[in-house]
């Protein structure tokens, strides 16, 4: 029989990866309160309308003019007056320009006038799929918040902007902030979008500093899930919404989103069935009890406020501090328990109490990712945890607490009790200062507690154990309350595979918990180590073998896949069938057409690939001009594309142009040396393109992509083998034609 404290240890063990494994829980959207102002059902059903047959609306479409004019009919119907910003419109980043008509939507729910709060969404989608949550979500949601809201007064006004050509670049956003007169009149965005169909709704962006933004976060519905280090995060992921653009304004800010089934983000699974109206409650609800917090506020010239950290605890208390004190109480949280050791235990105990918290942190966090890592290296599939991440969560979490037991098993005998206590108030605090410095953000999920662990160091000096261990259970539990859920949203979004570094949240949570049930003289039998090492180690087995056999996909966690006819005139003009190569090509398309690996110019990317027949698409270009004066060259050329849906034009990359226009629309060159143009849409069927260049420039000429969406019925056979555990995604199945037009000559280096 194994002794009682190592029975209560393997029983920690236990809990604590059970814990970790169902935190997800969490994270669910509250059920739908019918009685709450905001009204679900009536949302919903005006988006079943608007959507109609859910036909996919990209920008400047006719499927995108159907929605457009049936949003306009609801907001009509609720006594609005709603007018269109319409305007063909070019940005440039990051060595590109994309060009479209855009047709915003706006209106004003209260009178006009400065320093307006406004509901921001978005009603165009991707090619792939209808965007029932993205963003039918939002700009239903903003709809009934309108609605809510219009008969009401409040010291500020209230517009509401739904914008055209997001998922095209933050086009309308881009255009509202950067050349609508109204967005000068704007104060503050509440911003509402969803990457998934499901979830908790997520704070994921405020304004910089951000004291008027939390203080409208404080709600009678439950909080989205609210913490600094979520915020910080999506700041550094490549991931953008229109908000990017409004924060271009001086404005109060919060951005909103749910994330849960990612797997369906941009694909014909983001429909009205599989949208959880919870979750579009949850969004709502939030994003009206800001919005009305907002309409309460003052001028913002008025208000002087401070960047502050923030963490919610399970959607119903707001812990607020400013950032300097968050940094007061991780430095306290470092310097207590370090008295505690120093003064009141020896220096050979010390040493180990030090040593057991660090390497189990630093190792269980090693197993984490490094079993994560074998396990991707091993499947085929790159989202190999999408379908079942049940598999995954609990490898991370048996993992990091199997490297958390090795140390303590091995070098923690004989360690007083108060010394484990304060090395793993010590460390954890440590660990906190240390994310502090990467992302400022992290602090608002250690610091609440490390104020408690410091407090509990000092009533273990004053030898007042009993109150010490209930202060740092109160900290144990402040931060478990914060971080599990924080978590759970967090691995939604950065997706299972890449969440492992999450399961350190599992790591902190043992070492300050452990010395709890932990033995003075440690786990001395020989019988109960290995009984205590292999719990976790068997665990780790387990789910290691059941994230090895479970289906990376499923029909309700598909795997994106899009099917290309390509015709690229510029190599060889043989068209082909093209199917991704990033996984094993699925046994149905292989049976069908005789698909070869093949690397696409440049190597860059391996695609599948078999014979087509020829794309009957038209496509012509012509140079309407090349004029040279003694300054510089100007070079006008037309392409026309009447099948098109978007079409990108590139040149050589040492060639920049110090002008460039489109249809008549002038580029902003300031930041951006460009070497492509992509323009959407209808009005982009003809493109006059016109470029200066310094005098002499040697022009080559253009290449020029045509893309059409969707495929022609010679592709049937393909579509009808597609597995059922695919789907297209972003932009879909479409019909590519590749040309290139000479200029000057292109040269073979650039061949």
């Amino acid at each position: 029989m194994m002794d009682t404290p190592a029975v209560k240890l393997v029983g920690l063990i236990l809990l604590l990866i059970i814990a970790y494994v169902f935190r997800s829980v969490l994270a669910q959207p509250p059920a739908v309160d019918t009685a709450h102002p905001f009204q679900t059902d009536r949302a919903f059903e005006r988006l079943e309308r608007i959507l109609g047959d859910e036909t996919p609306h990209p920008v400047d479409t006719d499927a995108n003019d159907a929605v457009r004019d049936r949003l306009i009919t609801e907001i009509e119907a609720l006594g609005f007056d709603p007018f269109l910003k319409d305007k063909f419109h070019c940005r440039s980043f990051s060595r590109q320009a994309r060009c479209m008509r855009l047709q915003n939507i706006g209106f004003w729910v209260t009178e006009p006038g400065p320093n307006a709060v406004m509901i921001a969404s978005h009603y165009d989608s991707v090619p792939a799929g209808p965007g029932a949550s993205d963003d039918g979500a939002g700009y239903a949601s903003s709809l009934e918040i309108a609605a809510v809201l219009k008969d009401r007064a409040f010291p500020r006004p209230l517009f509401v902007l739904i914008t055209d050509g997001e998922e095209t670049g933050l086009m309308g956003a881009h255009m509202f902030a950067h050349e609508d007169p109204l967005a000068q009149q704007i104060g503050a965005v509440v911003n509402m979008e969803a990457r998934g169909v499901r979830g908790l709704a997520s704070v994921i962006q405020t304004s910089r500093p951000n004291g008027r933004d939390i203080a409208a976060l404080i709600s009678e519905t439950r909080l989205p899930v609210s913490n600094s280090l979520n915020a910080d995060i999506y700041e550094l992921l490549p991931n953008d919404t229109d908000m990017t653009e409004f924060l271009t304004l001086p404005i109060d800010a919060a951005n909103l989103a749910y994330a849960g089934g990612v797997s369906f983000y941009h694909t014909p699974g983001d429909n009205l069935e599989n949208m959880d109206k919870r979750a579009l409650f949850n969004l709502g609800a939030n994003a009206l009890s800001i919005t009305e917090a907002f309409l309460n506020g003052g001028d913002i010239a008025d208000e002087p406020e401070e960047q502050l950290l923030y963490a919610d605890i399970v959607g119903r208390i707001l812990l607020v501090i400013p950032v300097w004190l968050g940094r007061v109480f991780l430095a306290l949280g470092v310097l207590a328990p370090l008295a505690l050791l120093v003064l009141r235990h020896s220096r050979p105990n010390a040493i180990r109490a030090t040593a057991a918290p660090l390497l189990a942190l630093i190792l269980g966090l090693v197993l984490a990712i490094a079993s994560t890592m074998l396990v991707g290296a091993i499947r085929a599939e790159q989202l190999f945890g999408s379908a079942y991440p049940i598999g995954l969560r609990g490898l991370h979490g048996a993992a990091m607490v199997f490297g958390c037991v090795i140390p303590y098993v091995l070098i923690a005998r004989g360690v007083p009790k108060a010394a484990l206590y304060a090395s793993g108030w010590f460390w954890f605090s440590a660990f906190g200062g240390l994310a502090f410095l990467v992302v400022a953000g992290s602090a608002s999920s250690f610091a609440f507690t490390s104020l408690l662990f410091a407090g509990a160091s000092l009533l273990f000096l004053m030898d007042r154990q009993k109150s010490a261990e209930i202060v740092a259970g109160i900290g144990f539990v402040v931060f478990v309350t914060i971080t599990f859920p924080t978590t759970a949203v967090g691995e939604t979004g950065l997706l299972i595979e890449a969440s492992a570094p999450f399961a350190f949240v599992l790591g902190a949570a043992f070492v300050t918990l452990v010395p709890v049930i932990w033995p003075e003289d440690g786990v001395t039998e020989t019988r109960d180590q290995r009984v205590v090492l292999a719990v976790p180690g068997v665990l780790v087995a387990l789910f290691f073998t059941g994230s090895m056999l479970v289906p990376g996909y499923t029909p309700d966690a598909p795997r994106g896949f899009n099917i290309l006819h390509i015709q690229d005139e510029v190599s060889n003009g043989a068209p082909v069938w093209s199917l991704p190569a990033n996984e094993p090509l699925p046994d149905t398309m292989a049976q069908i057409a005789d698909f070869e690996r093949h690397a696409r110019r440049g190597g860059a990317r391996e695609t599948f690939i078999a014979p087509a027949p020829r794309l009957d698409h038209a496509l012509h270009i012509t140079l309407e001009s090349d004029v040279s004066t003694p300054n510089v060259r100007r070079i006008a050329v037309q392409i026309d594309a009447p099948d098109a849906n978007d079409t990108r034009i590139s040149w050589p990359s040492e060639i920049n142009p110090v002008e460039a226009r489109v249809n008549g629309e002038d580029i902003d060159l300031t930041d951006t040396v460009l070497q492509s143009v992509g323009c959407f849409g209808r009005s982009c069927r003809t493109i006059s393109l016109e470029l200066t260049f310094p005098a002499g420039t040697n022009f080559p000429g253009v290449n020029v992509s045509s893309y059409t969406y969707g495929l022609p019925p010679s592709a049937d056979f393909l579509t009808a083998a597609r597995p059922e555990n695919t789907m297209p995604v972003h932009y879909g199945d479409s019909q590519l034609l590749r040309t290139r037009f000479a200029v000057d000559g292109f040269e073979a280096a650039n061949e």
